[in-house]
């Protein structure tokens, strides 16, 4: 649904009493707070019922988490994946457009062996949570990382 038709035509749209929309931090917590909501029994059981292929998302988001860790209880596997950026040492290290780029951190061969320890941490706590991390490096690569998943 597009949020600016929306909420400037209420009228067209169906069933939108019985629906949740969140504006604010505090919606948000309320939901969050509230185990027996709608919208987290439908993620919950979508988690325990499908694979699921997350992206565009951070994986940081607490409820998200939180149901994720709730739906893994009792998996042998991960069951899920989430396509994750992975950081390079030239995101990493310098800051800038690429005309003009700053080298902020010194040492580089620390912060390639941090970016690596940090990556697999990342694999390990999304394992935990049933999910599996499908790394890439530009998002132009997205479109062909999916096309190879459908084909397998």
């Amino acid at each position: 649904m597009h949020m600016v038709s929306y909420l400037k035509d209420q009228s067209s749209y169906q069933n939108l009493d019985d629906s949740t929309l969140v504006f604010s931090e505090e919606g948000y917590h309320h939901i969050y707070s509230n185990p027996y909501h709608w919208s987290n029994l439908v993620q919950l059981n979508t988690f325990r019922e499908n694979n699921c292929l997350m992206v565009g998302l951070s994986m940081t988001d607490p409820n998200l988490r939180r149901l994720l860790d709730i739906s893994s209880k009792k998996l042998e596997k991960t069951k899920h994946f989430a396509f994750m950026k992975r950081l390079t040492a030239n995101d990493f290290c310098f800051d800038g457009i690429k005309a003009k780029k700053n080298q902020v951190i010194g040492n580089i061969n620390s912060a390639e062996k941090f970016l690596e320890q940090h990556h697999t941490l990342n694999e390990e706590l999304m394992k935990e949570l049933g999910v599996t991390i499908v790394w890439f490096e530009s998002y132009d690569d997205i479109p062909d990382i999916i096309k190879r998943i459908v084909v397998n």
